[in-house]
């Protein structure tokens, strides 16, 4: 078992222990450290919606500066069973809603819950952006909403009409990209 550290916020230092599961590519801290930068000063009212959570590290690190509550979506029991015994072991079981579901389930079941910051980062072998972004832009999100895509290649022009790409950064072949819903 290995582990990554939060990179800021009052648990910055912490550590969030990772198992290892070919479907776990956790944010690395360089572009942890450079998101949270970018939501610098966050709101502490917030509420965050991690889908496809893996180690839950976007989710804790909202959690670590300042969100009021995150839910956590991971469908993977081996990896949902780690990130909650890491919520566990942080203290933050108080602040967090976790689901064992598909991201797909989630966003398709459930009704009135609007989110201030939303992180999708999913596998990047499906197509799971295109199919999901636009019910989280139209059911889940109000002008205002963050919502931070992680992916290889993502053609967000598609979503021009209702997202305003704010800030944009790369690791490897990994796009990471901050919207606001203008919507």
């Amino acid at each position: 078992m290995s582990s990554i550290k939060i990179v800021s916020g009052f648990l910055g230092g912490r550590l969030i222990k990772t198992i290892r599961n070919k479907n776990l590519k956790p944010t690395p801290a360089r572009v942890r450290e450079q998101i949270y930068s970018w939501l610098r000063p966050m709101k502490e009212d917030i509420v965050c919606l991690d889908l496809f959570a893996g180690s839950g590290s976007l989710g804790i690190e909202a959690l670590s500066n300042g969100a009021k509550k995150v839910v956590f979506i991971e469908q993977n029991q081996e990896l949902y069973n780690n990130l909650y015994k890491n919520c566990e072991q942080l203290s933050i079981l108080d602040k967090v809603k976790l689901h064992r579901q598909s991201a797909e389930n989630y966003v398709r079941r459930t009704k009135d819950a609007v989110f201030d910051l939303v992180f999708l980062d999913p596998p990047f072998n499906k197509n799971y952006i295109n199919s999901l972004l636009p019910k989280i832009i139209s059911d889940f999100s109000k002008a205002g909403t963050l919502i931070y895509v992680e992916e290889s290649n993502f053609n967000f022009s598609d979503y021009d009409k209702h997202l305003k790409l704010l800030k944009e950064t790369s690791s490897g072949n990994s796009f990471g990209r901050l919207f606001e819903v203008t919507q």
